[in-house]
């Protein structure tokens, strides 16, 4: 048999005046919105831009663009006198939400130049401005294989031909040396430099960047460095110039499938 409770008038639900339920609904919103997921470092358009530059189905000619250069200036050679490549011709292309990521964590100013000291195609110089084109004034690749800089303009000039592009900082190319010429000069005005290439741990040529960084970048730089820590012993004879660690994002490597680690510092001289 079913019964029928009535409760006395004080334990009975009191009605929910409209206001109020427009008010928790409101904070709801709000709970809900700061919680979600944050925006993407690289929209869609930039993505789409970058691979239309960089299409991923032309990857392995980019890479044969880097490993005939490599021939071409290799000193090593077999028995038999054919050249080999070495460590010189490795050569991927970095995982753009990665980059992204890292190039906020050294938080770019206005008016500032970013530089990539050892290019390639030049992918990351084009996305670096596509990723802050309000705030670099200038975003530089330096390069010393002629093949590959001249892929990375042909790229910049594809990127004109893209209808309704993305806004975009100014792009500059330097054939040279990261150590003298034009890419020397480069780094002299650069605010944020990027460095990826572990192979030049193999030999001397990284504690030379190392050294040449701290001698020529202006105080306040920040350095992007991939899996290469940037050690205060080797620059302690200069005098009053160290690297001050700021950020370390690990992120994924598509050439390895591994982890790789990316630091990024900055350069405090004089104090």
């Amino acid at each position: 048999m079913l019964a029928l409770i009535r409760l006395p008038p004080s334990h009975r639900p009191r009605a929910v005046s409209l206001s109020l339920l427009l008010l928790l609904i409101s904070a709801a919103a709000t709970f809900t919105s700061a919680f979600s997921a944050p925006a993407p470092l690289i929209s869609d358009k930039v993505l789409a831009a970058i691979d239309r530059c960089y299409p991923p189905a032309s990857y392995s000619d980019r890479r044969s663009i880097a490993y005939d250069a490599a021939l071409s200036q290799t000193q090593t050679f077999t028995a038999e006198g054919i050249p080999l490549a070495g460590d010189s011709m490795v050569y991927g292309e970095f995982a753009l939400s990665y980059f992204a990521k890292l190039l906020q964590c050294a938080d770019p100013q206005a008016g500032e130049t970013f530089v990539d000291a050892g290019s390639g195609a030049g992918r990351l110089v084009l996305a670096a401005a596509l990723l802050h084109p309000s705030k670099l004034a200038n975003c530089h690749g330096v390069e010393l294989s002629s093949p590959l800089h001249d892929a990375a303009i042909a790229a910049r000039y594809e990127f004109e031909n893209i209808d309704d592009a993305p806004p975009i900082a100014p792009c500059q190319y330097s054939l040279s040396d990261c150590m003298g010429g034009d890419g020397l000069e480069a780094i002299k005005t650069a605010d944020i430099v990027f460095s990826y290439a572990v192979t030049w741990a193999n030999d001397e040529t990284h504690a030379k960047l190392v050294r040449s960084l701290a001698q020529n970048l202006p105080d306040g730089a920040r350095i992007i460095s991939i899996d290469l820590a940037l050690k205060n012993e080797v620059v302690a004879d200069i005098g009053n110039v160290s690297f001050e660690l700021i950020a370390k994002e690990v992120g994924p490597n598509e050439e390895t499938g591994e982890e790789t680690v990316g630091l990024v510092y900055r350069l405090i001289k004089g104090r």
